[in-house]
């Protein structure tokens, strides 16, 4: 019988993953055909900024906390088939899009589809995974979220190339994938009851209102989400931003400054699932979390002060060790609310990874450009001791205001069982 359930599960998951990589990858993929689709719909460099990623991550950070919500109240299955609808409409109505107007409202309802992702993946771990097993699968599932960008690069760029595949054509294939997406949830996606001792157990249903009090009147939660925001941070940053200019004038050339950033994913893949298994196996929450904090400090400082090239990528690659520390966060943070209440818990952690990482970039950006009238090496490595501080300090909250819950909810009874 567990063995089924157990089964079932896994199938779940493996559907809710495929999703998150689906729109992972519809996140990233419009960056591929920059130059077509500006020449096609006739956009400026802003114009096609604002379509690429502020109207999407806008939506999609906006609806973080909202997808918890709806997750709590719709169940699993409706949501994904949901999200997975939104994105085939928004995909094919992108695809004939012929001007900035329309290619912005179908980007953003692409982002509003897209918010369910992560979320909805998340949520089918804690429904449907042994709970000794959820760092791990966690991990895991942020492993598979990478390959969506990876496909979105070097691959489809590839095929684009040779074969003459067009953003439009590309874009109907996507929502032909949404609509298998949609069919598969419809058939095979459960929202899983908890059983124990031959009893369903009932949550009694609550107001979204009252869902937002317990949201916020818990100080712990902010705790996590807060370093699990500032360890993150950095990855992104680096990737999308000022990293390749940082090292340039450091004398890395453009091309091996990439390999660099790119050194920085691969410990974020390799080491979320292995902090996830290790975390699940010591049944330890804030010992990694300080862990990572401190990883964080320590790979910034020797990015901004390293000259040596060997000692740069190995800066890059603690950074990505240092993010994926997050993957406990999600983990201790839901570990902090009942069971009926762990959508909108993890929602809250992604909400605030994604407002510090939206926010920042243009706080950095300005004192960047006004705190000398020259921009010089000294101008950056001023302006990222600012993520050192912040780096710092999400050390000392971890350390001295986190609670360690020994991989045991807070909130719900810890049924014991006893060996005869």
């Amino acid at each position: 019988m567990l063995d089924k359930i157990f089964s079932k599960g896994t199938a779940i998951w493996l559907i809710c993953a495929l999703f998150f990589l689906y729109e992972f990858f519809l996140r990233t993929v419009i960056g591929t055909y920059q130059v077509s689709l500006m020449h096609d719909l006739e956009l400026s460099a802003v114009q096609f900024a604002l379509i690429s990623s502020t109207f999407f991550l806008i939506v999609y950070g906006l609806m973080q906390i909202p997808v918890g919500l709806i997750v709590d109240h719709m169940g699993l299955k409706k949501s994904l088939m949901l999200a997975s609808v939104a994105c085939a409409i928004s995909t094919f109505g992108f695809s004939y899009s012929e001007n900035f107007i329309t290619a912005s409202i179908f980007r953003m309802l692409m982002g509003f589809g897209a918010s369910f992702g992560f979320i909805c993946l998340l949520v089918s771990v804690y429904e449907w995974m042994p709970s000794k097993y959820r760092a791990i699968f966690i991990g895991l599932s942020q492993f598979i979220g990478t390959i969506g960008p990876m496909l979105a690069a070097g691959p489809l760029s590839s095929l684009s190339i040779e074969h003459g595949v067009s953003w439009n054509n590309i874009f109907i294939a996507l929502s032909v994938i949404g609509v298998v997406l949609s069919v598969v949830s419809l058939f095979f996606v459960e929202n899983n009851k908890e059983i124990k001792a031959g009893f369903i157990i009932l949550h009694k249903p609550e107001t979204v209102l009252n869902s937002f009090k317990r949201l916020f009147k818990k100080i712990q939660p902010w705790y996590i989400a807060t370093v699990s925001a500032v360890i993150y941070f950095p990855i992104e940053y680096l990737s999308e931003n000022e990293g390749r200019i940082f090292l340039n004038l450091k004398g890395i050339n453009i091309e091996d400054a990439s390999y660099m950033i790119t050194t920085s994913w691969i410990g974020f893949a390799i080491f979320c699932p292995l902090f996830g298994l290790i975390s699940d196996w010591l049944d330890r929450r804030k010992l990694f979390l300080v862990l990572t904090s401190g990883i964080t400090f320590f790979a910034m400082l020797l990015l901004i002060y390293a000259e040596n090239s060997y000692l740069l990528f190995f800066s890059f690659f603690l950074i990505g060790v240092g993010a994926s520390g997050q993957v406990i966060g999600f983990v201790n943070i839901s570990e902090n609310f009942k069971k009926q209440f762990t959508a909108i818990s993890l929602a809250l952690n992604n909400a605030v990874i994604i407002t510090f990482a939206a926010i920042m970039p243009p706080i950095l950006g300005f004192f960047i450009e006004h705190i000398s009238d020259v921009v010089t090496i000294q101008t950056y490595q001023t302006i990222f001791m600012v993520i050192v501080v912040f780096a710092a300090l999400a050390f000392a909250i971890s350390f001295f205001f986190i609670k360690e819950t020994f991989a045991k909810s807070t909130s719900e009874f810890t049924i014991l069982k006893i060996e005869k």
